[in-house]
């Protein structure tokens, strides 16, 4: 397969980027030489546009990405949103005042069109973590509601986030946004819930991609590593993971490539001519 023939839908932690974040030259030097090519490359993960692109300066991504996990289609030439899709905010704003009276150390995001909000307290913040939400301002949840919310994050202890969704499902809210739960190593024991639209995350978006002008009749290829990642995977013509990918992940794995340490994209690159749509 030829990489013009191709688009590749890339998640960052735990995928393109190693255990410290960052992005080795073997991958840098793969993706420029794949879109030179005419292979489209983008990106595909849970970040807002403004927190992505600090993260990768110098990487030669070329097609519109998916971020927000699928709430948004962001194209970084021309600085747009191609695709929204806004969460219940006042179903989710119930959740977040749950939490802040109950637990009032969980970490509290709201995803906007323009980055991210705290509403919860600077002086309970997690450094570590809000360190990796930059950048981000300090609000009221009453200044956020002023806003459409792509999606909010709470992050805590396991605990914490087991007890939000008992209450979630005890108050009759579960049908009003999905759930993504997930662990960071960043904060070793940590554990965060993440409150999307009803029905989004990167499979939906995938889909959507599918249908503008830069990516129609490629075969689209799908890495990632993660649970937030399994819709993407399913959803794609090739599905990708590396070999540090959570196992639900890799069993959905049409190409299993190396860890994320060990240069996983530039070796999925160097594969793509022997590869078939499957």
């Amino acid at each position: 397969m030829h990489p013009i023939e191709t688009a590749i839908f890339c998640d960052l932690d735990g995928t393109l980027f190693d255990h410290l974040g960052n992005v080795s030259l073997k991958n840098r030097r793969a993706i420029e030489a794949y879109t030179k090519e005419g292979g489209l490359f983008a990106i595909s993960t849970g970040r807002c546009p403004s927190n992505m692109l600090q993260y990768l300066e110098g990487v030669a991504f070329n097609a519109p990405s998916i971020v927000l996990n699928g709430a948004g289609v962001y194209d970084r030439e021309s600085d747009r949103f191609l695709f929204t899709q806004f969460a219940d905010r006042e179903a989710i704003a119930m959740v977040l005042r749950y939490a802040q009276r109950e637990m009032p150390t969980v970490d509290l995001q709201v995803y906007i069109p323009d980055g991210i909000l705290y509403v919860s307290p600077k002086e309970t913040l997690n450094v570590p973590f809000w360190k990796l939400h930059q950048t981000s301002r300090f609000v009221s949840i009453e200044e956020a509601e002023t806003h459409p919310w792509f999606k909010a994050l709470l992050f805590g202890v396991p605990e914490q986030m087991h007890r939000v969704d008992r209450w979630i499902e005890e108050q009759g809210l579960s049908g009003r946004f999905d759930r993504v739960f997930a662990s960071t190593d960043i904060v070793p024991g940590s554990y965060y819930l993440e409150l999307l639209p009803k029905g989004v995350n990167k499979g939906s978006a995938l889909n959507t991609c599918r249908t503008l002008p830069p990516f129609i009749g490629r075969t689209m290829i799908g890495v990632g590593d993660y649970n937030n990642d399994l819709e993407m995977l399913a959803a794609a013509d090739i599905a990708a993971v590396p070999e540090n990918g959570h196992p639900d992940a890799l069993k959905l794995a049409d190409v299993v490539l190396p860890s994320n340490d060990d240069d996983a994209i530039a070796a999925l690159v160097e594969r793509i001519p022997e590869m078939k749509k499957l």
